[in-house]
Order: structure tokens, then sequence, then C-alpha cells
């Protein structure tokens, strides 16, 4: 670790990893070794054994409320990080607002760096976009089963296209469930069955994958 000056005192600043894995036992063993050969202490690697799909992540989130100014966190590839453009974003933002930094191993990303700045506007232009996607997409989905004679009403049948639309909503950072219920025209009940219900099939697709 290396040691920066606050004032009278020195401050030790951090270097912690991220490591995520679902299955194979292999790929995180690339994940650590990479980490290691960065500098981070295995005992400073948060290790987080979870689906790509799944949203609660504690280790994730145990580092991340560790970083503190000039911290560094490292990951071996963004795609072990975030679940999306969206995700990483918020997760970028986060780490930056803390006065800390993020280093990407596979792709050379350092956000301290010029290119790391530049790659951080791209990510924030490219999730923008993909949110206006997502909501576009959810609009045509409704008014396309409107037109097909669909009722959207207090208790409507968790359709596939429903449960894909309420999944894709939730997944972004910045819309509220209120919005997509307004905007799918279902209650708050019918919002969390759906989302249920696509946690359980995405569950089911990760157990017969294992």
């Amino acid at each position: 670790m290396e040691i920066i000056c606050t004032g009278v005192f020195g401050r030790m600043r951090r270097s912690y990893g991220y490591s995520r894995c679902s299955t194979s036992s292999q790929d995180w063993a690339i994940q650590l070794d990479a980490l290691a050969r960065a500098g981070v202490d295995d005992r400073d690697v948060y290790r987080e054994k979870a689906s790509g799909v799944k949203r609660d992540r504690t280790e994730l989130r145990r580092v991340l409320d560790l970083l503190r100014p000039d911290d560094r966190l490292y990951v071996y590839a963004l795609d072990r990080l975030a679940r999306s453009q969206l995700h990483l974003l918020q997760i970028v933002e986060e780490i930056e607002k803390k006065g800390a930094k993020l280093i990407s191993l596979r792709e050379n990303i350092d956000t301290s760096s010029a290119l790391g700045k530049f790659f951080t506007g791209i990510l924030g232009s490219l999730s923008a976009m993909e949110r206006e996607l997502i909501m576009e997409r959810t609009k045509a989905g409704v008014a396309l089963a409107r037109e097909r004679g669909v009722k959207f009403g207090r208790t409507p049948k968790l359709t596939p296209s429903l449960i894909r639309q309420v999944l894709l909503a939730h997944d972004d950072p910045a819309t509220t469930v209120p919005e997509t219920c307004r905007i799918l025209g279902i209650s708050r009940s019918s919002y969390y069955s759906a989302l249920r219900a696509g946690r359980l099939q995405a569950k089911d697709l990760v157990i017969e994958a294992a």
C-alpha cells in the first residue's frame, strides 16, 4: 500500500479487489491471480458468488462502503463488476464521488487517467441511450398489447412480455417503480409479482446452467 499525506498525519492509500463468479472455479482463480499480480493483498479482495442477474451483491456493497479518497478498487474485468451499462455507470459515479478510482485490469481502464475519464463520459452517453431504449421498448410493448385487446387492470396476467418489461425497467437504476407502473398500467403489487416471477425464472436458468 502507498502512503499519502493528509495534513500532519499520513493516511494509508488502500487498494481493494472485487471478484465475482457464478459457477466456474477456474474463472475465479483467473480473477484472483490477476488481482494478486496487480498488487492487491488477498485479505483485501472481496469475493462474490452470485449470478449476473442477481441485484443484491453484499460483498460489492461492502467494499464500496470502505472506499475513501484516493483509494483504488481493482476488478479483473468490467463484466465481473456490473450487470449492465447503467449499473456500471452507477458504480463508477459512486466511486468517483468518494474520491476513489476504479481500475479494470482486462480492459486496462483506470478512471484516474485521461483515457479513463473519456471512457466514463462515453459510458454515461451509452447508458442514457440504453435507458431511453428500455423505456421506448416498454411503451411500445404496452401499446402493442392494447392494440391486441390486452386489458391492464389491477391483476394482469403475468405474461412473458410483462415480466420482461418489468425486469428491464427494474434493472435501470434511474427508473422508479411508480414510473414503470404508470407506463405499464399496472399496480405496485402486480409489478412486484412480475419481478418475483422473473427472478425465479432467472434462478432456474442459473441452476440448469450449473
